[in-house]
């Protein structure tokens, strides 16, 4: 009430110099306040200096945010995110933690991020033994599908519902639930049970990697965040390439059991020292836990999960088992697709709180990040997944090795994730490193499908660094540039729904580049087989399991044959990948730029 109280002297002083009519608006602002906050199209039709003391930075913010926050205590019944999830990030803007605390709670919030996306890609190496021993080859792809479908459509609401209970609550639940999930696949005795456990374990995942982002970007100010944002791009990226080389590890000299048994002493460790480190302000102290749970949106909730998990069946199902023109993709994709467009409508004419707030569609740079992360998002896991593959099919290596070959692309995101974010916080401007990153990273993608067996060593480092060097700069400033746009009570809804398109990408990327590659090498060794009848068995076999390619009783032109259709089918991977990363540059081109300093000063006057 103080603050609002001093931002209301401001506006009528303010008002005062303006001359006539002050008077009226003054009396009138309670009023005025409550039609705006039921009808955010009449805020923007208000003229620049009824945001007051805000007035200065008219000219460097999105208009569609030309409003003023309200005292909770006149709101009767909220419409949005907007109006309940008060000022926590500016609260904590204004009281910043010591920097030992910040530090040991950056690493812990590290750590929890590690757990998680770590995940994403640990079973890649350990995929064939599981299969093995529960003799289920085909449905070996839904070890890495089952936990990225779940993860990936939980994300939208992370943000939501961390409002409604609070940062801290929800972070520890979600590792709870990803703990329990891990539990279940150690103890899985089928491969129905391992997929269940995955399931879980994705959706404990959903919360984690939502909330780390906007738990930094809570007790963080906007212009100090690029470094921290660089640790998290840092710790996603690494744990990437770090997931399949434990896998290989844990199923080469233990069990595979032991990729899932690991997680339980680290997230006990990370709950405890959330518990103990991690102390933010609850949003709305004194609401029963009745009154949370009325304004949870479970209309809302039940059709975008639903949709999204009909949409991304369809999108995963051709990588594995269907073709795109079966009747299962096709009645999945259009099932996502009709129950999402009733979300949509749902969310706009009938919510009271929506999961989403369709508004922040409306502003030009959240929208722009939307669209260059879910373009980002493929170009990032291709690597990862595919050039692995390259080093184990064509050229004989262990996936301990394959997995360090890939190290110059982590290298390159750790490069510039760290030099970006110190720049960024130097300069105050993010455009011209998102334009150059990008660019950057097109050319290296690009490079990439120049690379074949009988290209150098030097050379394939070369363009990996390059694409690292390219990525690592978007990661961290696609969160900034969308989150310097919106008012500090929306940033957990921007971070989320950002994260939620960039791993949409991941997943309709990695279904389009399983395609590509099956089609083409089917192709191929279809061929092959012709040409050696008697040992077609073997060509059919390398589809499933390309080891069988180094038995020594297979014949050296045979074996020649097959690692030629593998690098031709693995190049076709790498052309198909050029047009996300040229999407992911243009799709950055409309970026407006946002003052930090600037904008910091608002989330504090807030």
């Amino acid at each position: 009430m103080a603050e609002d109280e001093r931002y209301m002297s401001g506006t009528t002083a303010h008002h005062s110099n303006k001359g006539s009519g002050s008077t009226s608006q003054n009396s009138s602002s309670s009023s005025v306040n409550r039609a705006e906050t039921s009808t955010p199209s009449m805020a923007r039709q208000e003229p620049a200096e009824s945001i007051g003391t805000r007035h200065a930075i008219d000219e460097e913010r999105p208009k569609e945010f030309d409003r003023t926050i309200h005292d909770e205590s006149e709101i009767e019944e909220p419409r949005d995110l907007s109006l309940h999830s008060s000022s926590s990030s500016a609260d904590l803007t204004k009281r910043e933690l010591p920097m030992l605390r910040l530090l040991l709670t950056i690493a812990v919030l590290s750590l929890a991020l590690f757990l998680a996306a770590v995940d994403q890609t640990i079973t890649a190496t350990a995929t064939v033994r599981i299969s093995e021993e529960f003799n289920s080859l085909s449905l070996a792809p839904w070890l890495a599908n089952a936990y990225l479908l779940s993860s990936t459509a939980l994300q939208p609401i992370t943000g939501k519902l961390s409002d409604i209970f609070g940062r801290t609550q929800m972070l520890v639940a979600g590792i709870v639930v990803f703990a329990l999930g891990s539990l279940v696949c150690a103890l899985a005795g089928s491969i129905e049970v391992l997929l269940g456990g995955r399931g879980i374990a994705g959706a404990g995942a959903a919360v984690i990697i939502g909330l780390t982002l906007v738990i930094v970007s809570d007790i963080v100010p906007m212009r100090k965040r690029g470094p921290y944002m660089a640790v998290f791009s840092l710790v996603f990226s690494a744990s990437s390439v770090v997931g399949p080389l434990l896998g290989g590890l844990f199923t080469d000299r233990v069990s595979w059991r032991w990729i899932f048994w690991l997680s339980e002493p680290i997230a006990g460790v990370v709950i405890l020292a959330t518990l103990i480190l991690l102390r933010l302000p609850r949003q709305r102290q004194g609401s029963s836990m009745w009154a949370k749970l009325k304004r949870i949106d479970y209309a809302g909730i039940v059709l975008l999960v639903g949709g999204l998990m009909a949409l991304l069946m369809g999108l995963t199902l051709p990588g594995t088992s269907r073709h795109w023109q079966s009747p299962e993709v096709i009645a999945c994709m259009a099932v996502g697709i009709v129950v999402l467009a009733v979300f949509f409508i749902v969310e706009w004419r009938f919510a009271r709180e929506p999961v989403v707030p369709l508004r922040l569609f409306r502003v030009r740079n959240v929208a722009s990040m939307m669209s260059a992360s879910f373009f980002m998002g493929a170009c990032l896991f291709t690597p990862i997944y595919y050039v692995p593959m390259f080093y184990n099919v064509v050229e004989n290596t262990s996936s301990t090795i394959a997995g360090i070959y890939l190290l110059p692309f982590v290298i390159g995101i750790m490069i510039t994730s760290i030099s970006t974010g110190f720049l960024v916080m130097r300069l105050g401007r993010y455009r011209p490193f998102m334009w150059a990153g990008t660019a950057l990273c097109t050319i290296g993608l690009g490079l990439l499908s120049l690379m074949n067996q009988d290209s150098s060593l030097a050379i394939r480092i070369c363009f990996l660094l390059i694409a690292g060097l390219g990525i690592g700069s978007f990661i961290q400033l696609s969160l900034i540039a969308g989150q310097a746009a919106v008012e500090p009570q929306d940033m957990a809804s921007v971070t989320a729904v950002i994260t939620f398109f960039r791993s949409v990408g991941s997943v309709f990327g990695m279904a389009i580049m399983q395609s590509v590659l099956s089609g083409n090498l089917r192709h191929r060794l279809h061929q092959v087989a012709l040409r050696y009848d008697e040992q077609s068995w073997i060509t059919t076999a390398s589809m499933d399991n390309p080891s069988i390619i180094y038995n020594p009783n297979v014949p050296a032109d045979l074996r020649a044959d097959i690692i030629t259709a593998y690098d031709e089918s693995l190049h076709k991977v790498f052309l198909s990948i050029i047009p996300f990363g040229a999407f992911m540059f243009l799709s950055t081109l409309p970026l407006q730029h946002i003052e930090l300093a600037k904008r910091l000063h608002a989330a504090v006057a807030e």
